[in-house]
């Protein structure tokens, strides 16, 4: 038998958005103020630990009872702990007024200037009760604010008073125990000739908004796991090209006087890092046996427009990433520099030692699982594109200035492709998005004139339909709106093919369509 009889997980969710249309958006006007930390005791399940309301888990540091700042203790009430805290950092690459391109790394604590004021993130006041100075949590009522700010957009019951702000909805009570709040980083002012909201020049930092969940469930399954989820909006004004969150993890893997033979071991592939102690042992622990805690990142920022599947997740027997793709592509400037679809391809996607490698999205599905109806890739498709350097289809779309404007659609298309299925941007087995326009005479009649790629460019979209053909009239298609506003754009077009490779988030999809996108996360693995 093992010696570590229990795994303890701390899970953490991150997701990011950043504003894709940052020259029509409206800033907010919530600020951070340290003036407004607060601190909530999290004991939904086996695990208990603090929560701070800037971006940070565990304890500050020093020597605290673990009643009044807690480190990560399991089973709670023992002592024994295993991490000493957790927060986030999110960096940022801009240019300042002067033209120079400055990095803005913002932190959750322990930074200040040389006046001794915060250059931390800090929180938004308004989302928890003034009376009790407690971070909001679902399991007490009193350190509910009267009203919540974020919600006060609700037409039919304006900041949802009286009710809990839940990650699931109005008075939803999913979990066990959960906890919610908002901080902001405009307090950093550093870098004195950087604005990142035009609309407000005292705002200082990225002008990032922050929220965080806290959530723990009691069912056996999950009873040793603390999920905690970080969405991070870009509230500026400004568009930040480059990104990156960053997860302090601090070992404490058997408490005080003992976590000097801890071990930290990480597996970046299944985004996974762990802390045990090295012989087990710890005073505070007695005859127990120390166990190990874990972090791991169920979602991540995912990269939308690389066309590369960075967490590993796609689909199986798609194309892997080669060295030959590498050729005269800048791997640090968002730009795909030698036009072979992929943007900054890089030898991190290359595999080495016991790494299989990444997929790539080609637009052909390498899995036979593509939805009933899909066109197929021909012999004739195969010859056009032969005499592209990456046997894109269309080939050399750099020259057309029509249609194409050298986006490229599939990539690698060769003999080894006939009769596979691809991309068309056509809802073919008809479950696609309700309201979604529908293919009309006039749209083939259109796609008739492109021999023999027969394609119809959306109107104001990026966004091509391919081989339309008169069997397609009625068929709904891709338009880059949400119809149905049920917070997905454009579902069930195209299942099948490239799954799970467009890591984007705003668009609520996993693109081969075995989940339900507003409830569940079942990818490739099943794991739910």
């Amino acid at each position: 038998m093992s010696l570590l009889t229990k795994i303890v997980l701390q899970i953490i969710l991150i997701l990011a958005a950043l504003n894709l249309s940052i020259s029509q958006y409206q800033p907010g006007t919530e600020r951070g103020d340290p003036k407004y930390r607060a601190k909530g005791q999290m004991e939904g399940n086996n695990i208990r630990t603090s929560i701070f309301n800037h971006g940070q888990s565990g304890r500050y540091g020093g020597e605290f009872p673990y009643s009044e700042q807690t480190p990560y203790e399991w089973p709670k009430n023992t002592g024994q702990v295993y991490l000493a805290l957790q927060g986030i950092f999110v960096g940022g690459e801009v240019k300042d007024a002067q033209g120079n391109t400055i990095k803005i790394v913002d932190v959750m604590n322990y930074r200040t200037s040389p006046e001794g004021k915060t250059w931390n993130i800090e929180p938004v006041p308004g989302y928890y009760s003034p009376d009790k100075q407690e971070i909001a949590t679902s399991v007490d009522e009193e350190t509910w604010p009267t009203y919540w700010p974020d919600r006060m957009g609700d037409k039919n019951d304006p900041g949802w008073p009286g009710s809990w702000n839940g990650y699931f909805g109005k008075d939803k009570f999913n979990a066990d125990q959960e906890m919610f709040y908002r901080a902001s980083d405009d307090r950093y002012n550093r870098y004195e000739n950087y604005f990142p909201d035009t609309t407000d020049q005292t705002r200082k930092g990225l002008g990032i908004i922050l929220d965080v969940r806290a959530l723990a469930w009691n069912q056996v399954l999950v009873s040793d796991a603390l999920y905690l989820l970080h969405y991070i909006k870009n509230d500026g004004t400004k568009d930040i090209p480059k990104v990156a969150v960053t997860i302090w993890y601090a070992d404490f893997v058997g408490g005080n006087g003992d976590s000097q033979d801890d071990w930290s071991e990480f597996d970046l592939l299944q985004d996974i890092a762990w802390s045990y102690d090295r012989d087990h042992k710890a005073p505070e622990f007695g005859n127990n046996p120390v166990g190990i805690v874990a972090c791991t990142f169920l979602e991540t920022p995912g990269n939308a427009v690389d066309r590369i599947d960075n967490d590993g997740d796609g689909e199986i027997n798609g194309p892997k990433v080669t060295s030959e793709l590498l050729v005269d592509e800048d791997p640090d400037n968002l730009i795909d520099d030698n036009g072979n679809g992929l943007v900054d391809e890089n030898q991190t996607h290359i595999p080495f030692g016991y790494q299989v490698g990444v997929t790539y999205a080609d637009g052909i599905d390498q899995n036979n699982n593509a939805e009933t109806g899909s066109p197929t890739i021909t012999e004739d498709m195969v010859l056009s594109a032969q005499s592209d350097k990456w046997l894109r289809w269309p080939p050399f779309p750099e020259q057309d200035t029509i249609i194409q404007k050298g986006r490229v659609h599939l990539l690698m298309v060769e003999a080894s492709d006939v009769d596979k299925a691809f991309k068309n941007y056509i809802d073919d087995d008809n479950d696609g998005e309700l309201n979604s326009p529908v293919i009309t005479q006039a749209i083939i009649d259109t796609a008739l004139l492109d021999i023999p790629y027969y394609r119809y460019k959306v109107p104001n979209s990026d966004i091509i339909l391919y081989n339309v053909q008169q069997a397609d009239i009625g068929k709904k298609y891709a338009d880059g709106i949400d119809n149905d506003d049920n917070g997905a754009v454009d579902e069930f077009m195209d299942e099948g093919i490239d799954e799970m490779i467009d890591e984007a988030r705003e668009d609520g999809i996993d693109n081969d369509g075995d989940w339900n996108p507003l409830t569940d996360d079942v990818g490739l693995d099943g794991v739910p």
